[in-house]
C-alpha cells in the first residue's frame, strides 16, 4: 500500500476554515470510540491511536499522519482487518450522538444527503463501482448516504445512519427500457431504499423526548418515502422534486400543488442566508413564504413496485419560498417544500424554511472530507478497505465541523470545552510568556492568540485572523505542545493535557 494522501490546502474557503479551527485537541476523538469493541482489545487500541494520529493531522497522508513506520503499518492493518468493520467503528459514535442529542435543548434536524467519493484516478483500486453514467474505468467510486444531526442553530451532532457502498454495473439500456425497469421494481430492491434505511434508524436511534425532523433535498421526494415517514411516525421537511397530482377534494378543489400554492396568498418574508458554492456566491435572499394543504394521490406502479406501494393518498403541507429580487445574474432561490409538521400561520412556516437552510451543513460536511481531509486521495487498493478509512474519517470530518460551528455560534464558550490544558498552556507560553490564568480563556480568545502565533497583528485594522495565518498558527501549536510535554517530562512534572 502507498501513502494515502497528498497534502494541499482546499479551495473552498468554508472547508479550510473548518479544517483549520478542528485541527487541535484529540481528546474529543478519545471520547468519541470509548467503548468500541472490534472484538480485539488490541485492535481497539490501534483505532483510537489511529484516529488520533488522523484527527491531529487531517490533510495528511497515514504515513506522514502517523509519523513512524510503526505506526504507519499499524493504521494499514486496522483498515485490513474484517473485524473493524464499518459498523462496529461506527457504533460508539452513533452512541454518542444520540447523548448529545439529549442535551441540546431543543428540536434535533436531521439532514440526509448522498456522496459519491472517485477512485477512478487509482486504476488498481478494487472492489469498486460506477459513479456516473457509465461502467468506464475512470467513473468508478464508493457512495455514501448519511443522515447527520444538527441543532437548530446548525451545529453537528454526529452521524445517526450511514451507508457505504459499491453501485452494480450500469445495464446497457434504452431510456424507455430503464424507465419500465425502474417502474416495476419495488423500493426495496432499488438505491433509493437509502432514504428508508436512514429514516428508519433516525427513528429507532431518537431518544425518547426528542424531537427529531428529517431534512432532505429533492431525491427523498418519492412517494414511498412519505408512506415510510407516515407508518414510522417520523417528522419532514423535504424539498418537492415535482409537481404532483392531488385528490381535489380534500385539497380545496386543487388538482396539483402548483395550482394550490398560487392560490395560495403571501403570508411574509423572511431573510434566508445562502451560502456560496463553485457556481454561487454566498448571499442573503429574502423569501416570500406561501403555504397550502394538500392530499397527494398515489403515483401508478407496475409490477413488484405496485404490489409493494401504498394506494393510499397522503396529506401535507405545502410550504412555498421564493426569491422575488435575486442578484443580477443570480439564479432565483424557489422552494417548494413539503412537510407533516403543522404549519398553521406564517411564523411556523419561517420556522421549517429555516429548518430546510440548515441542510447545507451536510453538503459542507461531505466538503470537508472531500476537499478539506482529501480522503478520494486514498491509495489503499481496495473498497473494503477505503470504506472503514472512510468511516473514521467521517468521525473525524464531524468533529472539525463540531469546533468551527460551535465557536460560531458560542464564541464565549470556555475553551477548555475544546482545546486540552496542554494546549491552552502551551499557547499562553508562546504568546504572554506566561502560565494561563486560572479562568479558561473563551473559543474567541483562543483562535486569536493562534492567529498571533502565525503572525496575525491583532490591531483594530487588522480584523480577525485570516486562513492562512491561522494555519501557520495550528502547525506552530503542534509543535509547541510537544516541546512544553518533553520539557516537563524531562524535569519530572506531571503533564497538564
Amino acid at each position: 500500500m502507498g501513502s494515502a494522501r497528498k497534502r494541499s490546502q482546499s479551495d473552498d474557503p468554508e472547508v479550510q476554515a473548518i479544517i483549520e479551527a478542528g485541527t487541535g485537541s484529540v481528546e474529543w476523538l478519545r471520547e468519541e470510540f470509548a467503548g468500541v469493541d472490534l472484538g480485539d482489545k488490541r485492535l481497539d487500541r490501534r483505532l483510537m491511536k489511529t484516529a488520533e494520529l488522523l484527527g491531529k493531522s487531517p490533510v495528511s497522508p497515514i504515513n506522514e499522519a502517523c509519523g513512524d513506520w510503526a505506526s504507519t503499518q499499524a493504521a494499514y492493518r486496522l483498515f485490513d482487518n474484517g473485524k473493524a468493520s464499518p459498523e462496529a467503528i461506527r457504533e460508539p459514535h452513533v452512541a454518542a450522538t444520540v447523548k448529545r442529542m439529549v442535551t441540546c435543548g431543543g428540536p434535533v434536524l436531521v439532514a440526509q444527503d448522498t456522496v459519491f467519493f472517485s477512485y477512478g484516478q487509482h486504476p488498481k483500486t478494487r472492489g469498486l463501482g460506477p459513479i456516473g453514467k457509465s461502467n468506464e474505468a475512470h467513473d468508478r467510486g464508493l457512495i455514501m448516504h448519511n443522515a447527520l444531526a444538527f441543532t437548530t442553530s446548525g451545529v453537528p451532532l454526529g452521524i445517526l445512519s450511514q451507508s457505504i457502498w459499491a453501485r452494480r454495473e450500469v445495464p446497457e439500456e434504452e431510456l424507455v427500457e430503464k424507465v419500465l425497469r425502474l417502474q416495476c421494481t419495488a423500493i426495496e430492491e432499488k438505491e433509493s431504499s437509502k432514504w428508508l434505511v436512514a429514516l428508519k434508524d433516525t427513528v429507532a436511534r431518537t431518544p425518547r423526548g426528542v424531537q427529531a425532523i428529517t431534512i432532505a433535498d429533492r431525491e427523498s421526494d418519492f412517494f414511498e418515502f412519505l408512506t415510510a415517514a407516515k407508518e414510522l411516525g417520523a417528522r419532514y421537511v423535504i424539498r418537492a422534486r415535482r409537481d404532483r397530482k392531488l385528490v381535489p377534494e380534500e385539497s380545496e378543489g386543487w388538482e396539483t400543488m402548483i395550482e394550490a400554492l398560487a392560490a395560495a396568498p403571501v403570508l411574509g418574508s423572511l431573510e434566508v442566508l445562502i451560502p456560496g458554492n463553485g457556481k454561487r456566491q454566498a448571499r442573503a435572499a429574502e423569501i416570500a413564504v406561501k403555504v397550502a394543504q394538500a392530499t397527494i394521490r398515489p403515483p401508478q406502479r407496475r409490477g413488484h413496485a405496485r404490489d409493494s406501494g401504498s394506494t393510499e393518498p397522503i396529506t401535507v403541507q405545502v410550504i412555498g419560498a421564493t426569491e422575488n429580487a435575486p442578484p443580477q445574474g443570480a439564479e432565483a432561490v424557489s422552494w417548494v417544500l413539503l412537510t407533516n409538521l403543522p404549519v398553521t400561520d406564517f411564523e411556523s412556516a419561517r420556522e421549517k424554511v429555516q429548518w430546510y437552510g440548515k441542510r447545507w451543513g451536510i453538503e459542507t460536511w461531505h466538503r470537508v472530507l472531500k476537499s478539506g481531509c482529501q480522503v478520494e486521495e486514498c491509495l489503499l487498493e481496495t473498497g473494503e478497505r477505503l470504506a472503514r478509512y472512510l468511516t473514521v474519517f467521517s468521525i473525524i470530518g464531524v468533529r472539525l465541523m463540531h469546533v468551527a460551528y460551535l465557536a460560531r455560534v458560542q464564541p464565549d464558550l470556555p475553551a477548555t470545552e475544546v482545546f486540552s490544558k496542554a494546549e491552552i498552556e502551551a499557547l499562553h507560553v508562546r504568546v504572554h510568556k506566561t502560565l494561563p490564568p486560572a479562568k479558561a480563556p473563551t473559543l474567541k480568545e483562543m483562535v486569536r492568540l493562534i492567529g498571533r502565533v502565525g503572525g496575525h497583528l491583532g490591531r483594530k485594522c487588522d480584523g480577525e485572523p485570516g486562513m492562512t495565518v491561522l494555519w501557520r498558527g495550528w502547525m506552530r501549536l503542534y509543535e509547541d505542545v510537544l516541546v512544553l510535554r518533553a520539557h516537563k517530562q524531562a524535569l519530572g512534572l506531571a503533564d497538564s493535557s
